[in-house]
């Protein structure tokens, strides 16, 4: 068939969990379809970023689509004095807002959930509306943020919806987390209504896990909601429980649940961990502002930024995933887990993915407990051992490139069927 992919995000780098879901998902189904990938271009990273994706997904067309700002995208065109001026002015931009607002500038962010349903720009849509004309037997839209497309798409047209995270859940659990009311209680009644109201405009909706498709069926048929989660790249070898003696937390600072988990984890597991294990080191992996590290800076501690190999860089050690905000499932966990990571997680860190406590991983909600179950990790070869190649095993039943692969190839059919009128809904 041929797929048209409509998308917020350009999957490279690979430094976010929605970016991993979506470029593992179209490697592994990318000799089965035509695929192409539209996506809005913001800056100038946004054509290196393509490029890259090209060669080492040649079989995908990928169309950027500039809706940055008026004065134009720098391209390999542009003469190097006017590139080397124009990022001189970025790096310096950069520096002064770190300068003048720090800590505060941070503290001050993400002060609302993410609201994702707003016009997408004309320039995007335009280019949509192109490849639609040049034919396509499916369109598949990616991220909350294409949510908007599905009363404007030609009902003749299938159409299927990505769900990576459902948002008025996202909104409910920021408010919970942050003791949040009132207006927070009022956005996430919004959210509820508007992300409803869209989903039932598209022809099937591919949630990642049973909780997601759960917690649409107030709005939708149980027969247009499938789960298909996305692959996940394994290691064949056994985990013996060896550790290099550290902890790993994966996540961005851009990414406001990031934020929030490593606010809870230093200010109240972190000092537990110290007490019982003195000298126990946590490496945050994932892009922090120089406010984050300041602000975050304790015993310990170490930011070592975006790794472009996610599985090797938290190899030997135990993963601690204390997310308290999001919805949808963790490519970080389910990566380590394929890696023979141990893992302790919050219950919300590890929603979705069929894991059991004690069995694959250890669930602690209660800061002194998820402290606790750190310890007996980082203390425990055997129980390491036991839980990392339990979790290895998990990953490769569920996760497989193959089963993925079948399962959405399945899915496409019966979405075109139910459009066409084929089969019942």
């Amino acid at each position: 068939m041929n797929i048209l992919v409509a998308s917020i995000q350009l999957p490279w780098p690979l430094d976010s969990g929605g970016k991993v879901a979506l470029y593992s998902s179209l490697a592994c189904l990318r000799n089965d379809h035509h695929f192409t990938l539209v996506y809005p271009v913001w800056d100038e990273s946004g054509i290196s970023d393509a490029v890259a994706l090209q060669e080492r997904l040649p079989e995908i067309k990928v169309r950027r689509v500039y809706c940055g700002r008026p004065d134009g995208l720098v391209t390999p065109k542009d003469d190097l004095l006017m590139r080397t001026v124009r990022w001189g002015a970025r790096q310096y931009r950069r520096l002064r807002y770190e300068q003048t607002r720090g800590v505060a500038a941070e503290q001050k962010e993400e002060q609302i959930p993410i609201y994702p349903f707003v016009p997408l720009p004309e320039a995007f849509v335009d280019a949509v509306a192109d490849e639609l004309s040049r034919g396509t037997d499916l369109v598949q839209a990616e991220f909350a943020e294409m949510l908007s497309l599905g009363p404007w798409l030609p009902e003749e047209i299938p159409k299927v919806f990505i769900h990576h995270q459902l948002h008025f859940i996202y909104a409910r659990r920021f408010a919970a987390a942050r003791n949040r009311g009132g207006f927070f209680q009022y956005l996430e009644s919004v959210m509820r209504v508007q992300e409803g109201a869209y989903l039932r405009k598209f022809d099937g909706v591919i949630v990642f896990s049973e909780e997601d498709k759960r917690a649409l069926a107030e709005w939708l048929p149980d027969e247009k909601v499938h789960v298909s989660p996305f692959p996940i790249a394994g290691a064949a070898a056994t985990f013996d429980g060896q550790c290099e003696n550290h902890f790993s937390f994966v996540g961005a600072g851009e990414h406001f649940p990031n934020r929030d988990a490593l606010e809870w984890l230093i200010s109240k597991v972190w000092p537990e961990i110290l007490k019982q294990r003195p000298g126990s080191k946590l490496k945050i992996i994932g892009r922090w502002d120089e406010g984050s590290k300041t602000r975050f800076s304790e015993l310990g501690i170490e930011f070592m930024g975006y790794v472009p190999d996610l599985g090797k860089a938290v190899k030997g050690s135990v993963l601690i995933v204390p997310l308290r905000i999001g919805s949808g499932i963790r490519v970080k966990l389910l990566d380590a887990m394929s890696q023979g990571v141990p893992a302790v997680s919050t219950s919300i860190g590890c929603e979705g993915i069929p894991v059991t406590d004690g069995l694959d991983i250890l669930i602690r909600d209660d800061p002194a407990e998820f402290a606790a179950a750190a310890v007996e990790l980082l203390n425990n070869p055997e129980l390491r051992a036991r839980l990392a190649n339990a979790g290895k095993d998990l990953v490769a039943k569920f996760y497989s490139s193959e089963r993925v692969r079948q399962r959405r190839n399945e899915i496409y059919r019966i979405v075109c069927e139910q459009a066409a009128g084929l089969v019942s809904p």
